[in-house]
């Protein structure tokens, strides 16, 4: 019966001849039955150990080693090189040590308990049951393997074998090995499929991707491939890391980048949505379609701040559409700080827009709290080109809601500026009502005088009668005499 090695997914990325050791360090994880597992490295030496409900298992390697095409033996250790194995099941301890002798020579001895005992009568064969599953458990002689695999069976072959390894950094280090063979092309998208069905772990299937990214996206079927994948990979700082070095690539589709805004949509946080989002924009060839469904997914983000910084960036790609416009602005409306709200309608307003952006844009503005900001986004309201009756009177409406009459003031010295007719400004001047200040009143009323010098009686007619809503004497006289 072959003896069984468990290994947390963690614990095997870090036993890999390697991957990438580091001088001194130890890990050490729990997993399932009691089990502890610790890995030491130390320069190009590694322990391995477990324990587990009265059994203790442990290796030790130095150098390199490459095991027989049964996986059975040990085939050879590069100079220097050492090996031991040994397991103790309560207090029967057997182990094999083989050394390097160098020139290819190899030393193997076995022992039982600290007796040395016989290699062929009893260690040969210990080694032999016990060796295919170090090998498929802890990534010893990977390398070699997977050149074997490779040869006889091509990328199948490597596929097949991943299948039958225990624990995602073992299966996440062969993919890699497979990954420097002469691999076609046409492959790429398989492997990718494949390899990420066969992991568990965001951490190994993001770093097989963005370790290979640079091959994979210059493939269609395989930059497509792993934007799918993405769906899959439930970490939001790995999805989003795998996301972004993806849309690096000149091969991006439009279906890709439908791809990516579907998994940018089930990233939770605001920081990684807000990452791959800003990536997204930067990519030059995005349509109408994408456009409306990215700047939709913003109503997902609950961060002003990043909201904030995703909206405008898209108000600074050319062409929107009205249904940008639209879903721009029913994100706006969840945006709870003035500040932000602010920041996004200014944006919004330094660009020509429609009588129907504009409409449904001042639908927002109510929620504007403060007087400043609102001040500040009616006298841009006010300089649009398109501005009409309606948006005239939505505007007002909205500064008659301010409560101090210093901001009123300066909305309305705006309105006096833009509007072209002498309706226009009547309505204007009808807003005065609602101010307490005479002061105020008075620096309003002056500054549109010569505009109702040059217009029609009704429009004097309504200065005059707005002038005695004016308590001071000489507030009221001076509102008076600039038209005469």
């Amino acid at each position: 019966m072959k003896t069984r090695i468990l290994l947390s997914s963690f614990i095997l990325a870090v036993l890999i001849p390697l991957l990438h050791p580091v001088s001194g360090q130890t890990v050490t994880a729990s997993g399932k039955n009691n089990t502890k597992t610790s890995i030491h490295i130390d320069n190009d030496r590694y322990r391995w150990s477990q324990k587990s409900n009265g059994s203790e298992f442990n290796i030790e390697l130095r150098g390199r080693v490459e095991v027989t095409d049964d996986d059975r033996d040990v085939k050879s250790l590069s100079d220097g090189g050492y090996l031991e194995i040994s397991k103790t099941v309560f207090g029967s301890k057997r182990s094999v040590v083989i050394e390097s002798q160098g020139g290819g020579k190899l030393k193997r001895s076995y022992y039982e308990g600290r007796t040395l005992a016989s290699w062929e009568d009893g260690g040969k064969a210990w080694l032999a049951d016990i060796l295919p599953s170090v090998v498929r458990s802890t990534g010893i002689s990977a390398e070699a393997r997977v050149d074997r695999y490779f040869k006889k069976g091509g990328t199948t072959g490597v596929l097949n074998e991943i299948s039958q390894l225990e624990g995602d950094g073992v299966r996440a280090q062969y993919a890699a090995l497979l990954m420097k063979q002469p691999v076609p092309v046409s492959e790429y998208a398989g492997i990718i499929r494949s390899v990420c069905s066969k992991i568990d772990s965001d951490h190994y299937k993001a770093e097989f991707l963005r370790n290979n990214i640079g091959k994979f996206i210059q493939n269609k079927e395989a930059s497509a491939a792993v934007f799918s994948v993405t769906l899959e990979i439930d970490s939001d700082h790995y999805r989003a890391g795998v996301i972004k070095e993806a849309l690096r690539g000149d091969n991006v589709t439009q279906d890709n980048i439908t791809t990516a805004l579907q998994a940018a949509s089930k990233i939770e946080s605001d920081h990684y949505i807000t990452e791959v989002l800003t990536a997204l924009l930067q990519k030059p060839n995005l349509t109408d379609a994408a456009m409306e469904k990215l700047i939709e997914t913003t109503q997902a983000i609950e961060s002003d701040h990043y909201k904030t910084e995703i909206l405008k960036r898209a108000l600074n790609k050319p062409k929107l559409s009205k249904r940008s416009y639209d879903n721009l602005i029913e994100s706006t409306r969840h945006v709870e700080s003035d500040h932000y709200l602010t920041e996004i309608i200014r944006e919004l307003l330094s660009r020509p827009l429609t009588p129907e952006v504009i409409a449904s844009a001042s639908q927002i503005l109510g929620s504007i709290e403060s007087d400043h900001y609102r001040s500040e986004v009616l006298s841009r309201l006010l300089k649009q080109p398109s501005l009409n009756d309606n948006i005239l009177a939505t505007t007002l409406d909205l500064c008659k809601g301010m409560d101090s009459d210093h901001y009123k003031s300066q909305v309305l010295q705006q309105a006096i500026v833009e509007t072209k007719t002498d309706g226009q400004l009547a309505s204007v001047l009808q807003v005065v009502r609602s101010m307490d200040s005479d002061h105020y009143k008075t620096e309003v009323m002056t500054r549109a005088a010569n505009r109702v010098k040059a217009g029609g009686t009704p429009l004097k007619d309504t200065y005059r009668e707005i002038a005695r809503s004016i308590s001071s004497e000489t507030y009221y006289g001076r509102a008076l005499r600039a038209i005469d």
